[in-house]
């Protein structure tokens, strides 16, 4: 494989054969329209005119703030060189600077965008630049506009000194001009993606997506390697940012387009499933059967139903079957939502289905997208409980369960929790907090308090005591045989209750959570024996919640 950052391609440079794979690749369209080896998928760096013609549609870009002027400080000198070395790459890139902004629509959607060209002084931060990109926020802003950074950049303006140090902080600053607006900012991260650049208004995107093999890193490997302790090779790959959770996807330059046009459109929407719409459940014969506390080996993965309840699936940080937890957005429906799934597989054990301290971030930024764009979190949960690894231990999982314990009490935007197969102990703690929990008929809640299993409570168990709120019935198969039956089953259950929990205020979403757990009814004799000493610790989290809300 070819190393990007070192034998990075001239702008416009036409290749007989591949620099990686040496396949002729000169008559291939594939290679002309994208300049991707349509053999080893080797994507080439292009200059901004190409990038608008892959990403916008067709004669829609309009540029602002070409020619735009900022004083000179008074404390700043610019050595000639460097002014002639300005003028030189103007002439013979025909830019003004290494930032472009404009407007263009992306499969149909205005957006902003900022396009960073490498080709110019190695699409480096100057104060022109800094400028340019703090007005295309303000832009975007005024206009309600989304936005979508394009990088391509690596190092640092020197020759503007401090001066040019400052434009992170404005530029990042700057980002926040969208928050009030609940506007989208996406950051495409080519190759190069590194410097002052990615450091700051870049690494601030809501969702960073990647080209394959872009180098990233706010230092280069040369750097890098000056200060490393062990020969280790220094990955700076989109893959291997991508599997430590610091960007969102990768995604191929032939498919960006359709997919960032598919982001823009999930996170503008505004449409809401309709006020009280009561689906009826459709026509299915349900068979009683006795109630088992034990979990089949052929219990479906949510993952398995989950693309027959929702559409524009966009999955967002490492999704891989390794990790238990998958974090996206989707439609129910018209209406947009945040979705954590817990994938467990029984079968092939590509996870064991215990929680990770990963897990308990993505409900952070769940909750975090969720904030920003006003949408719902709906949670699909099935797991063996907490991963009592020294590695979670020390990196602090016990922070992470007691701070999503309060931000999603707190949090005030409609959550609901489906358990589809077991949750266990302290990890089941926070998907009982939601407004709405429901539980499909044959699954289980394995306290861990009880070491001879009379701790495990069934569905039933659990709508009695008031944990959960609903059960969902299974088809007569069960769930592993009945799939669509199942899968349609939840989709109505899921659009009946946000129908109602759209249009309740917060202020009474946040009040009924923490209410819930306070007049749980301990009476009952099974509850008492299983889960009374976590229904205190949820009690005095939830009370602390409550009181500070008040506050």
């Amino acid at each position: 494989m070819i190393n990007n950052e070192e034998n990075y391609i001239g702008l416009g440079e036409n290749l007989k054969e591949c620099l990686s794979c040496q396949e002729k690749i000169s008559e291939t369209d594939f290679y002309e329209k994208y300049r991707i080896c349509p053999y080893c998928n080797f994507h080439y760096s292009i200059d901004f005119a190409k990038r608008l013609e892959v990403i916008s549609d067709q004669g829609s870009f309009v540029e602002f703030n070409k020619n735009i002027s900022v004083r000179k400080p008074k404390n700043l000198k610019l050595n000639p060189n460097y002014k002639k070395n300005v003028k030189n790459t103007r002439e013979r890139t025909g830019l003004e600077e290494a930032v472009v902004t404009g407007t263009c629509n992306i499969g149909g959607i205005k957006t902003v965008i900022i396009l960073l060209d490498f080709g110019f002084l190695g699409g480096s931060m100057g104060i022109i630049v800094g400028e340019k990109i703090s007005k295309a926020f303000s832009y975007s802003k005024k206009n309600s506009l989304p936005v979508l950074s394009v990088i391509s950049s690596g190092g640092k303006r020197v020759q503007e000194g401090i001066f040019s140090l400052i434009q992170m902080i404005k530029t990042t600053n700057a980002t926040d001009e969208l928050n009030d607006k609940k506007l989208p900012h996406i950051a495409l991260l080519t190759n190069p993606s590194g410097g002052q650049v990615y450091s700051s208004f870049a690494i601030s995107a809501d969702i960073k997506i990647a080209e394959p093999g872009a180098i990233i890193g706010m230092f280069s490997r040369n750097e890098i390697r000056k200060t490393s302790i062990d020969n280790k090779e220094i990955d700076l790959t989109s893959e291997n940012f991508f599997e430590n959770g610091l960007i969102d996807n990768i995604i191929a330059r032939n498919n960006l387009k359709r997919e960032i046009a598919s982001i823009l459109e999930s996170l503008t929407s505004i449409d809401k499933i309709p006020k009280k719409v009561d689906l009826e459940l459709p026509e299915i014969e349900f068979i009683k059967t006795n109630q088992t506390k034990k979990i089949e080996k052929s219990r479906p993965p949510a993952k398995q139903y989950f693309y027959s309840i929702f559409d524009d699936v966009i999955p967002l940080k490492d999704n891989s079957e390794k990790n238990l937890s998958t974090l996206g957005i989707a439609k129910l429906g018209s209406q947009s939502i945040i979705y954590v799934v817990q994938n467990f597989q029984r079968i092939n054990k590509t996870n064991s289905g215990k929680l990770n301290i990963n897990d308990f971030e993505k409900i952070k930024d769940a909750i975090r997208f969720s904030k920003k764009f006003k949408f719902p979190i709906i949670f699909f949960v099935d797991n063996k409980g907490i991963n009592n690894t020294f590695e979670n231990e020390i990196s602090g999982i016990a922070n992470s369960l007691a701070k999503n314990i309060k931000l999603l009490s707190n949090h005030d935007e409609p959550l609901i929790s489906i358990i589809t197969g077991e949750t266990t102990s302290e990890g089941s703690l926070p998907y009982f907090i939601s407004d709405s929990v429901l539980m499909l008929e044959h699954s289980i809640l394995n306290t861990g308090l009880d070491s001879k299993g009379k701790d495990i409570l069934d569905a039933y168990d659990c709508l009695e005591t008031g944990i959960i709120d609903k059960i969902i019935k299974e088809p007569p198969l069960g769930a592993s045989k009945g799939l669509e039956d199942m899968s349609r089953l939840i989709k109505i259950n899921l659009i009946n209750e946000l129908s109602v929990l759209n249009y309740t205020s917060k202020r009474k979403l946040i009040r009924t959570r923490i209410k819930k757990f306070q007049e749980i009814d301990m009476r009952y004799n099974k509850l008492v024996e299983s889960v009374s000493n976590e229904i205190k610790v949820w009690r005095n989290v939830l009370r602390a919640g409550y009181k500070a809300l008040r506050n």
